[in-house]
């Protein structure tokens, strides 16, 4: 259950940046997604609710989870080249070859937290 994982690791970067907060409630959380992350993959309401399990006991309870799935980029090994890709089936634009996506570049950013004061 990788994505119990992840979520709890969300979980951790949102309370971390809600100890700035004081009485704020958690309203939403926006985390950009990567397009080659198998995330993706998943029915956005099972992602919600794996989010609502990993978040019970914490700040993040009840929160709204969104997810913005955002481009990145990736290596073509045929061609040689860079590309970009929007969904996790893209393939090269140049020779339509399988690519690889950058190790570097995350998989899953906290991209913003909303509160009510």
């Amino acid at each position: 259950m990788h994505e119990l994982h992840l979520m709890r690791q969300v979980v951790k970067t949102v309370e971390a940046g809600l100890d700035r907060t004081e009485n704020a409630k958690l309203s939403v959380v926006r985390l950009k997604v990567s397009a080659l992350s198998h995330l993706l993959t998943h029915d956005r309401a099972t992602l919600r609710t794996t989010f609502q399990l990993a978040a019970q006991g914490t700040r993040a309870e009840g929160a709204e989870l969104e997810i913005i799935p955002v481009p990145c980029e990736a290596w073509c090994p045929e061609c040689k080249r860079g590309t970009a890709v929007t969904r996790l089936d893209d393939t090269c634009s140049a020779c339509g070859g399988l690519v690889i996506a950058d190790p570097a570049a995350p998989e899953v950013a906290l991209h913003e937290l909303v509160v009510q004061q």
